[in-house]
Formats: C-alpha cells, structure tokens, sequence
C-alpha cells in the first residue's frame, strides 16, 4: 500500500476517496492487464466495429502474427473462416456470449490452428455494446492427450491378443518341429536315394527346424513383450546377428535389387544381452531401409550396415539413400500406430518398439536424415 494510502485520523474527503479509489481501480486494471498478456490462451478485444484493439502474447505465439501486425485490422481476419466468426460476434452482440467448441484460426505461415473460442460482448457505462473480448484455447493439447488414450488402450488391446495368438501359434509349431525332425531321420535312413538328393533334403529340413526355432524365439518375445518382462543376457557377436538378419531378408533385398553392403569393425564385437530383442530391432530397422529405398525408386539402392566401438559401448548405424524423412513426419515418426507405408504393409508399431527395446536394454536411440538422400537410424548399446 502506497504510503498516502493509509488513513490518517482525519476523515478523508470526497476528492481524496475518488483519488484512491482511482489508484486502486489502475493497480486491479495493470494487474489484469499483465495476467492477461501473459496468458498462454489467445486473447484479444474489438471495438463494436470488430476491429481488433488488442492481442496478447498467447495470441502471438498460438498463430504467428505480433501484436502490431494484427492491431487496426477486423478480427475476422485471423479467423478460417471469416463469415461464420462475424456469425458467432453478431450472436455474442444479441445474447452476450457466443461459444464454439473447436473453431479454426489460421496461422501466420498457412496452417489451421483449431481453438475452443469464447467470444463476450462488452458493453459501456450506458449499456450499450461496445465490442467483444475472446478468449481462445488451443485444443492441440487436449485432442493429444485424447488420442494418446485411444492409442494406449489399444495397445494394452493388441499385447492382450497378441498373447493368446502367440499361444495360439505355439502348438502347430511345435508339431512342424517334431514331423521336420521325423522327417530328418526318415531321410537318413533312406537307402537307394541319389547323394543330391539327400543332401538337398538334409538342407530343406535344416531351414525348417530353423525357422521353427526363430518361430518359436518370435512368439516368447511376443509374449515377453505383452507381459513387459526383463530382457535376458546371452553373450553374442552382433556382426553375426546382423550378417543372420540380412540372410533372413535376402529375398526382399533380391526382389527389390537393393545391395546390403557390411562395414564391420575388424574382428567380433561382442556384447552381453538379448539376441530375441536385438533381431526384432534389426529386421525392424533394415526393414525399413529397404522401403525407404524402394520408395524412391531409383537404381543403385543401398543399406549399410556399420559397426564401431567406443570403449564399455557398442554403436550399430543402419543407413540407406532412400528418401528421407520430411520434418512433418519426423515429429510423428515415434508415434504408435503411425506409418507411411501403404496400408497392410505397416502397423506404426515398428519404431517406438525398437525404442522401447532399446531403452530396456540399456542403450539410446536416435537418428539422422535429410529428405532425398536418404537415414541412419543410430543403436548405441553397453557391451555388458
């Protein structure tokens, strides 16, 4: 309290009352002035013209424009469309308060930012309308939040499924397994059958109890994946996991005339941890190398595959000159269920499990691009 402000033992006069009063009534008027500037909704006022006589920094940092550029201007200007908000004004002019529960504003560089807009007409000292006061708030947060509910419990939705399917899928695995190991043994004891004959026989039996075995480290990794469990640790050598996964997409690769080109430390590079989860992020990552290749569709496509090691720490880099990753697409690219690959031929689920992964065994994850020369997606991982 100002030191003029406090009562003496005379009684003050009128003048004095008035000018105190004034003084309080310029604190509360700077008060509100500065809640309202700082505010992080958009707020501005019109004149009963619907010219804009003022606009806060929410408003600067929601659509791009400073104060000064909008200042002078209709305020239907900002609005997407502008005659459905001279609509919504005249309506807040004859019943007061005029609500709209998501309305699109534009932003300075052209694109919609959608608010929960509330309009409010003043009125001067003799009740006469005088303008309206707004106040907008960016629905971009709450819609997220929303969305990301959705997405969570679909998630818990798939890992509830994907569960009982890899049960599900268990058994006639199983029985593949034992009628490839009848097979292996009938093939053994075979008399009169021709020397390429068996061995090609052998060979195809070998494939198969392979692909039962990563049918089966598939499906344990569904489920450990499902009931969040702790990764295990096995030693091995990540050059020979990855030389494995390329093997295992060999076809595509073919298929796609794309060269998968090693650049490997000399030597092993040796880590303790889970083979399971390493494969699922391995295929997941040269995956979509390929497509990213493939997508650009010219001749010369590659996937490098490169190792080094910076002491206690491993580094895989997966790089490919495909087409790159817009900057739109790089704030999304972690997002769960969202892909550019045409539909049936992505989930969305393949980048924010491998970083999930990533993060359960103890390394990062990150990236690097640049649109039409293509990524590397970077794996850092501890050595034990």
């Amino acid at each position: 309290m100002e030191s003029n402000d406090v009562p003496n033992s005379r009684s003050e006069t009128t003048s004095e009352v008035i000018a105190r009063l004034e003084r309080e009534c310029s604190r509360a008027r700077r008060h509100l002035a500065t809640v309202l500037e700082n505010s992080s909704d958009m707020v501005f006022a019109t004149d009963a013209d619907g010219i804009l006589v003022s606009f806060n920094r929410g408003g600067e940092r929601a659509i791009g424009y400073s104060s000064e550029q909008v200042m002078g201007r209709p305020a239907r200007d900002l609005a997407a469309d502008p005659s459905e908000f001279e609509r919504l004004e005249a309506l807040s002019r004859t019943e007061g308060r005029a609500t709209h529960q998501e309305y699109p504003f534009r932003h300075k560089d052209g694109h919609i930012v959608r608010f929960d807009l509330s309009l409010i007409a003043i009125t001067d000292s003799d009740g006469r309308f005088a303008g309206t006061s707004s106040v907008c708030r960016d629905t971009a947060p709450m819609k997220k939040f929303h969305d990301d509910l959705i997405r969570v419990d679909r998630l818990a939705e798939i890992g509830r499924t994907a569960s009982g399917i890899a049960h599900e899928i268990n058994n006639p695995v199983a029985v593949i397994g034992e009628i490839s190991g009848w097979i292996e043994a009938v093939v053994g004891d075979a008399k009169g059958m021709a020397r390429e004959d068996r061995e090609e026989l052998e060979t195809a039996v070998q494939h198969i109890v392979k692909q039962v075995k990563r049918c089966r480290g598939i499906t344990r990794q569904l489920l450990a994946y499902a009931r969040d469990s702790e990764p295990a640790q096995t030693s091995l050598d990540v050059h020979e996991l990855l030389r494995e996964t390329v093997s295992f997409l060999n076809p595509e690769l073919r298929h796609k005339d794309i060269e998968a080109v090693f650049d490997f430390m000399e030597g092993s590079l040796l880590l303790q941890s889970d083979k399971q989860m390493l494969e699922q992020i391995f295929v997941n990552l040269i995956s979509n190398a390929i497509h990213a290749v493939k997508e650009k569709g010219e001749a010369g496509g590659r996937v490098v595959l490169k190792t080094s090691r910076d002491g206690s720490t491993v580094q895989i880099r997966v790089s490919d000159n495909g087409t790159g990753i817009s900057e739109e697409n790089q704030k999304r690219m972690y997002d769960l269920f969202f892909t550019t690959k045409p539909a049936g031929k992505g989930t969305g689920l393949g980048l924010p499990i491998c970083r999930d992964i990533i993060g359960k065994l103890g390394g990062e994850f990150s990236f690097e691009t640049q649109v039409g020369e293509g990524t590397t997606f970077i794996v850092r991982l501890p050595t034990g």
